[in-house]
């Protein structure tokens, strides 16, 4: 069975691939450097009359046929930005599956070593779990049978889809599985600021819900273009929920293994 690490890492990569992807196609105009041209057509046995469109930087040099279909207007910069809009959604996918996948493998064991103190004192975490509810037929289950796996399993399936995104859906997990102050942890480990780790997370996601729900524009409805997208911001936008959850890997297993060897664990604070 796939590690929460593991899982992750299958589902940022094609984030990562996109972004290099983007980089090797990038360039201004299909290269028209007669002696190339030459080269190249004579290299594949192109005849003199098949179009060839030939994209060449300082990292990569591409040649298309004309049989492949591809116009240059399909790969021109403007089009290309699209895989970064793709690697900024791929990001928020990797975030919002690794963050249940690891309180499904945890969670359990922390309501078996703290029993009824498992929940945190944060305020916001204790407002959420007011609203999760127990049937009767649960009830009685528990009764007969105290299972903290059944525990674990309603409170993240009540968490899943609506709190287990963004910065929040970080420091919820963070705290149920006992790290005492996740965002600053996360940024004291990374040498960064919280709060600017937060907003980049946050605006993270908040443009992968502008790309997928209205096409990258704030407004649906409206007749304004795109929103702008650089490879840097897309960068730092996926780079930045990498480092953020590998910390969060470490903290968790950090704090994981002094209750399995019965350390000291102070109960959580509430976070910042």
């Amino acid at each position: 069975m796939l590690s929460p690490r593991q899982i992750f890492e299958d589902n940022i990569r094609p984030a990562e691939l996109l972004l290099k992807v983007y980089r090797l196609l990038e360039h201004d105009e299909p290269c028209q450097e007669t002696d190339l041209l030459k080269t190249l057509r004579s290299l594949v046995h192109a005849e003199e009359g098949e179009g060839l469109t030939v994209i060449y930087n300082e990292i990569f040099l591409g040649l298309i046929r004309e049989r492949a279909q591809l116009p240059q207007g399909a790969i021109r910069r403007t089009a290309l930005t699209n895989l970064l809009r793709q690697a900024v959604v791929c990001s928020c996918t990797a975030l919002e599956t690794y963050l249940p996948a690891l309180l499904t493998k945890h969670l359990e064991e922390v309501v078996r070593y703290r029993g009824r103190n498992f929940l945190p004192s944060d305020k916001e975490v204790a407002e959420v779990c007011k609203s999760l509810t127990f049937s009767l037929d649960d009830a009685v289950r528990l009764l007969s049978d105290p299972d903290p796996f059944f525990v674990a399993n309603k409170l993240i399936g009540h968490l899943k889809f609506t709190y287990l995104t963004g910065w929040k859906g970080i420091q919820f997990t963070g705290l149920l599985l006992t790290v005492p102050r996740p965002g600053s942890e996360i940024a004291d480990r990374l040498g960064r600021e919280e709060g600017g780790l937060k907003k980049i997370v946050e605006t993270t996601v908040r443009r992968r819900n502008d790309i997928v729900h209205r096409a990258d524009r704030q407004d649906l409805g409206s007749d304004d273009p795109q929103q702008e997208i650089a490879f840097s911001w897309a960068l730092q936008a996926v780079e930045t929920i990498r480092l953020v959850c590998i910390c969060l890997d470490e903290l968790v297993s950090e704090r994981l293994d002094k209750l399995r060897h019965g350390e000291p664990v102070l109960p959580t604070r509430e976070a910042s």
